[in-house]
């Protein structure tokens, strides 16, 4: 009882910094097992039976997360950056870890662990940053959910390769049937679930009986506990059941995740300086290798420069999945001690790099070192223009619009394609971001009648209404009520989006009931 209570107060002490920091909370309750293991007092087989619990709800959480619904519209380009990704990284892992004096089987591993990015850090910081719908952030959400899918497929290759071939076929088959009993589950369950959703006693008896199934099934099938806790979790990430069952699930999952995390790192034992420095080798090549390989593919698949790089650096880390991995090889003898503690420091290492590396100041002085000529350059606005920032379903009807009127319009926008469709219909465009200052110097902002906005993310407007300091009206497209308040108080003229939306339609109801009078 005594070591229990010990993990109990670690991964306790382990939330709390996480929020007094406002930081992803894995990487202190790592830190918080790692100091909890030198008090002696947590045997073996309580941080093993721990561990057992705690991944088998961590992947089932994860897996509710990543709905393949959510990124149908990037399917392709998802599939092709998380692909790649996987492909490069693992080439370059294992290639880094041999290079490193690592055998062959443990740079196998460590390949391995490298591929995937953390479900739980990205979502986390996605929905922190209220980007969770975005484009780019689809990408990412379907790119995950890939490389959690590969993981999953690959663990049981390596466990079982030792077995025989038969071993590592059925293996497969039992993998295939258990995916395709999720796909039955998320496709002919979910009306079920909602018609007893106000019944939360028994949904979330149901969840976790539909997870222990799961679980006893990969059990017959000899495979690890996480292939199944995974496609228990695939099988709720429909919506709208993802919604019903997330906060049943919110607090026993927080917990289980915490004492699986706080653990893990009470398993991790003192590094040596060769280990340490593998670990940062390893860290670095994820995070520095990274955000421009995901960059790069994202725009070719595409994505426009910034929303590309912003992929890049919020997928440079490595995952949960990367500790199961280890997990696994140790447990099972593959790997030595010395190789799980070098997957679980570089997971410590990029995760609680992540947060850092993401954010927009980071992201601005990337976007400023790899700056490529901006297409569109145009003559000098005539100081009485109207400048159109993007071009989308909001920026075009408007621009149509005053061009009709006769106004002198100046767009600005970031996709090349619609650059070259503005220039060939001898509209003045710019190719560039419009959150970029030298941008909206090129196209004269403090100089123009009216600047309108359909950046969707209120914050890029921070620029460009500090940039125009109240001297020009800017007005701008918001979906919240908050974002509007927040406008308004930086000098802005908030346009929300929904109230334009429902005076559109009562107009268009007016209007025919008018025609049938």
């Amino acid at each position: 009882m005594l070591g229990i209570a010990i993990l109990l107060a670690g991964a306790a002490a382990g939330f709390a910094l996480a929020k007094a920091f406002r930081v992803p909370p894995i990487p202190l309750l790592l830190l918080s097992g790692v100091a909890l293991a030198y008090t002696g007092a947590l045997p073996a087989v309580l941080l093993e039976d721990a561990l057992v619990l705690g991944v088998t709800f961590l992947v089932f959480v994860t897996g509710i997360e990543l709905s393949p619904r959510r990124t149908r519209q990037q399917r392709r380009s998802a599939l092709r950056v998380g692909v790649l990704q996987f492909l490069l990284l693992a080439v370059a892992g294992y290639a880094t870890a041999r290079l490193l004096g690592f055998a062959t089987l443990s740079a196998l591993y460590l390949a391995l662990a490298l591929t995937a990015s953390s479900t739980l850090v990205i979502v986390r910081l996605l929905r922190q940053r209220r980007r969770m719908f975005e484009p780019y952030a689809r990408v990412v959400i379907g790119v995950v959910l890939l490389q959690d899918l590969l993981v999953v497929v690959l663990v049981p290759i390596l466990t079982l390769a030792p077995l025989g071939l038969g071993a590592v076929v059925t293996g497969l088959l039992g993998v295939a049937g258990l995916g395709a009993l999720s796909y039955a589950a998320l496709r002919w369950g979910s009306p079920f679930l909602q018609r007893i959703q106000d019944d939360e006693e028994t949904l979330l008896l149901i969840v976790l009986a539909l997870l222990f199934v799961f679980i006893a099934i990969t059990d017959l099938l000899s495979l690890p506990l996480v292939v199944g806790a995974f496609f228990a979790g695939v099988a709720l990430s429909a919506f709208p059941i993802d919604g019903l069952v997330r906060p049943q699930l919110g607090s026993i999952g927080d917990f289980f995740s915490a004492i699986f995390f706080t653990a893990l790192g009470a398993l991790i034992r003192i590094p040596s300086l060769t280990e340490l420095l593998q670990a940062a080798a390893l860290a670095a090549l994820v995070v520095v290798v990274t955000p421009p390989l995901v960059a790069r593919i994202a725009k070719s698949a595409g994505l426009s420069a910034r929303p590309a790089l912003e992929a890049g650096l919020i997928l440079a880390q490595t995952s949960e999945l990367s500790l199961v991995v280890g997990l696994h090889g140790m447990l099972e003898g593959q790997i030595p001690p010395s190789v799980f503690t070098v997957i679980a420091i570089a997971t410590l290492i990029t995760m609680m790099a992540t947060p850092i590396l993401s954010s927009d100041r980071v992201l601005w002085a990337l976007m400023r070192l790899r700056r490529v000529p901006r297409g569109g350059r145009i003559a000098t606005p005539s100081g009485q223009h109207v400048l159109v920032l993007g071009s989308g379903s909001t920026g075009t009807p408007l621009m149509e619009t005053l061009l009709a009127y006769g106004h002198e319009v100046v767009v600005v926008d970031d996709d090349p394609a619609v650059i070259a469709e503005l220039q060939e219909a001898e509209i003045a465009a710019i190719r560039g971001d419009a959150a970029d200052t030298e941008v909206l110097l090129e196209a004269r902002a403090r100089q123009a009648r009216i600047i309108t906005s359909t950046i969707r993310r209120p914050e890029d407007n921070r620029r460009l209404l500090e940039h125009t300091a109240g001297t020009v009206p800017v007005l701008v497209r918001v979906f919240e009520a908050e974002d509007a308040e927040w406008i308004r108080s930086m000098g802005g003229t908030p346009i929300l989006y929904s109230l334009a939306a429902a005076e559109a339609m009562l107009a268009w109801y007016d209007q025919e009931m008018r025609s049938k009078a």
